[in-house]
């Protein structure tokens, strides 16, 4: 799809700390996430990402269910679902599939099931349609405080999720909704990752949770626009990264979602402690006082997969 200009450009308060003291990652329910000893990824870790990772098949796509009335510049609103079959979930993935996109690619998605599975995790994957001319106006549910925040919510609550966090993927268009959610609701989101999106507002100083922003080189449309946003985070001393994707396109990309992984189950089993500064240029460890120049990990046991799939 084609979308307008960047705009609403900002410059929020810094933050100073890695995973600050108010991030969604010292929630009080943190323990029940993983039983897994910090301050390094052990061999669980590696086991269960790279399993998920390196899965490509399909699994039967769930069907829808949950579906809310909607009104005004929504015209749709329903939910795929899927929970752990042995245990509660003790978090939620939020998969957002594209502008005015169903959930089916993803719901039979083996490797984000067995991710999911593997780190006790529920997935719900929102599917939301406004007319694309709201969309391409910054409205409809690309902006999640006009509704569509809302009746995430009310989806989750529905499940029995409503007091889990969550991490949150979004791709195009719904990487609008990824970054706008969790804006909105900063105190839910344990990270996020927005692939390749046309315009942002700046992120609120309360959004401190760890985030991945990513485009590929070939997007040109979006290329700068991407970039701008992950810049305005690290000016205020969020904790992200950036990924430029080598020769990539506007379209979805297995490599990424294997490397998002790998980033979401790191940022899930750190506290921020372990937390890494490297050069946006060099890929190399880091000591530059620049934030606009380096990007933050949540530990160096995924530096060499970042290496591998950043191609500034």
């Amino acid at each position: 799809m084609s979308l307008r200009k960047p705009r609403g450009h900002g410059r929020p308060d810094r933050v100073d700390k890695c995973f600050p003291p108010n991030s969604s990652s010292h929630f009080s329910a943190r323990s029940q996430f993983f039983s897994i000893g910090s301050g390094f990824l052990n061999l669980r870790f590696w086991t269960c990402v790279f399993a998920a990772s390196l899965i490509a098949g399909r699994l039967p796509a769930l069907e829808p269910d949950l579906e809310f009335p909607v009104q005004g510049e929504i015209l749709k609103a329903k939910f795929w679902s899927w929970s752990p079959k042995n245990h509660s979930p003790a978090g939620v993935l939020v998969l957002c599939p594209g502008q005015n996109g169903d959930g089916k690619s993803f719901s039979e998605d083996e490797g984000w099931r067995h991710f999911a599975d593997a780190n006790h995790l529920a997935i719900l994957i929102p599917h939301f349609v406004s007319e694309d001319a709201v969309l391409l106006s910054g409205r409809g549910y690309f902006d999640a405080s006009r509704g569509s925040g809302k009746l995430l919510i009310q989806a989750l609550d529905a499940k029995g999720w409503g007091k889990l966090p969550l991490l949150v993927f979004g791709f195009s268009g719904d990487a609008h909704f990824a970054m706008s959610f969790s804006a909105m609701a900063p105190d839910r989101v344990r990270g996020f990752c927005a692939y390749s999106f046309s315009w942002w507002k700046a992120p609120p100083s309360a959004l401190t949770a760890p985030a991945l922003i990513v485009c590929g080189q070939h997007d040109a449309t979006r290329f700068g626009s991407s970039f701008a946003y992950f810049q305005t985070g690290r000016r205020a001393g969020k904790p992200w990264a950036w990924v430029s994707l080598k020769e990539k396109d506007h379209s979805s990309s297995m490599e990424l979602e294997q490397f998002v992984r790998l980033y979401f189950q790191s940022v899930l089993e750190n506290s921020g402690k372990s937390c890494v500064t490297v050069d946006n240029v060099t890929k190399d460890l880091s000591n530059h006082t620049d934030p606009l120049m380096t990007s933050i990990l949540p530990t160096s046991d995924i530096l060499s997969q970042w290496q591998a799939i950043h191609h500034p």
